[in-house]
């Protein structure tokens, strides 16, 4: 039957769907007579769900998953035996039981997926704050285009997750055992949004976004940081997020290793100074109450120690500020037949130098390959092969566990000269190697 309070359900009644990692799903909310409250799914179905989509601008209705499926919510249960033809243009012209403030159980929360529903995950889901992105559309997960990606929606992505900001954005390989659909929607995001289902959205016209082109992000992590007012992202005050809220470190506690962690946490090099004065601005967030204590060996922020202070006065006056080397990595394979065959060399500290094979091993190589978009590893040499890499430059010992999406990732050690340590420079045959001969047309078989 059609509640006996239709009058009073012409005042504005707003509708909400939480904790289903975008506006358009989740847990359904109605704020009535002053009061958020949920809804009851008994006879809770696809058309009740429509009207939800509809009076949202989210699409078409998906699934209507009821048994809290969202989660329990609280206050009180707002109606129940909901009953909407699927065509009303609100959830209020549905026929239900009384509106109202009813104390049923929490257990049986109606909830809802829109078609325009996009949330982002990264793989594997045990990672923290990197991995290969997956973003779900309605009810399907589909990975991304690396190719249509840049660091404004790697941002959003990133902050959606709550992972703090973006690091690097990257194509990757997909290398899991199973089939991936890969989607044919680009998003535009300026990088303020905070949902990717916010952003401008267009379709991809590239031909090469296949399985072997996903995104692959770095987030700074759930409790940062970020470097704000500086002239570039590797320079400004030093800002870290807890929850959802940014806040200044102090700078009276802050010091040469902090800061050391903080560049190398944003791959932002090493310290090139750290100003004492507000010449990034002086902010208008919080001054997290916390004590920083890194030895400068951790290369995440969130792995150093912390104190908190019981009596702590550190005014906006004295906030900490870092400016970093700003010395961005670069991966090459040259001597090769390929860019996806060849030795192994890294650009650092202003030059570029070889890879060393003292504990070069298979799970290495693929995330050199991974990383340039080149497949897997199926080959590693040494230098017979490709030949020693040139002059006094860095010499580079890797250290992975296989699933890093970037060699920086990995352990590094470095020596300034190759002459420091026995052994010779590695190089990789990638997979992709083969691919790339073929479309050269280089044989009478391709």
């Amino acid at each position: 039957r059609r509640g006996d309070t239709q009058a009073d359900r012409k005042e504005t009644v707003r509708l909400r769907l939480e904790n289903g990692g975008s506006p358009c799903a989740g847990r359904v909310e109605i704020h009535y007579k002053g009061q958020w409250g949920t809804v009851h799914d008994y006879k809770w179905d696809l058309p009740d769900a429509a009207v939800v989509c509809r009076e949202l601008d989210c699409g078409t209705a998906v699934s209507a998953p009821g048994g809290a499926h969202f989660g329990r919510g609280s206050g009180p249960i707002v109606t129940w035996k909901v009953e909407c033809s699927g065509t009303e243009r609100a959830l209020k012209e549905c026929q239900s039981e009384e509106w109202g403030h009813y104390s049923l159980s929490h257990d049986n929360d109606a909830g809802v997926v829109c078609s325009d529903h996009r949330a982002p995950r990264l793989l594997p889901q045990n990672s923290q704050c990197f991995g290969r992105l997956e973003v779900q559309f309605g009810d399907t997960w589909k990975t991304m285009c690396g190719l249509e990606w840049d660091l404004k929606t790697a941002n959003v992505a990133c902050a959606q997750l709550r992972c703090g900001v973006a690091v690097s954005v990257s194509s990757s390989m997909h290398s899991g055992g199973s089939a991936v659909l890969t989607a044919t929607e680009v998003f535009k995001c300026m990088g303020n949004e905070t949902q990717l289902g916010t952003c401008p959205r267009s379709s991809t016209t590239h031909q090469d976004c296949t399985g072997h082109n996903n995104v692959t992000l770095i987030c700074s992590g759930n409790n940062g940081p970020r470097l704000v007012g500086g002239e570039n992202r590797c320079s400004g005050r030093v800002e870290v997020l807890h929850g959802e809220q940014w806040g200044t470190l102090c700078g009276d506690y802050f010091g040469l290793q902090d800061a050391n962690v903080v560049c190398e946490h944003l791959f932002c090099g090493t310290v090139k100074s750290i100003p004492r004065d507000a010449r990034f601005g002086r902010g208008a967030r919080p001054v997290w109450k916390e004590n920083y204590e890194c030895n400068g060996n951790e290369r995440r922020l969130w792995n150093c120690p912390v104190s908190h202070g019981e009596s702590f006065n550190c005014l906006h006056g004295s906030m900490a500020n870092v400016i970093c080397s700003d010395e961005n990595w670069a991966l090459r394979l040259v001597n090769g037949e390929s860019r996806c065959d060849g030795r192994v060399e890294v650009y650092s500290h202003g030059s570029w130098g070889g890879v060393h094979d003292t504990v070069w091993d298979q799970n290495d190589a693929n995330v050199v390959c991974r990383q340039l978009g080149c497949g897997y590893a199926l080959e590693i040499y040494n230098s017979s092969k490709y030949g020693e890499s040139d002059g006094d430059s860095w010499v580079h010992v890797a250290q992975c566990h296989g699933h890093e999406s970037q060699l920086q990732d990995c352990r590094i050690s470095n020596t300034l000269n190759s002459s420091d340590i026995e052994g010779s420079s590695v190089g990789v045959l990638c997979s992709e190697h083969f691919q790339l001969r073929l479309s050269d047309g280089g044989s009478p078989c391709a």
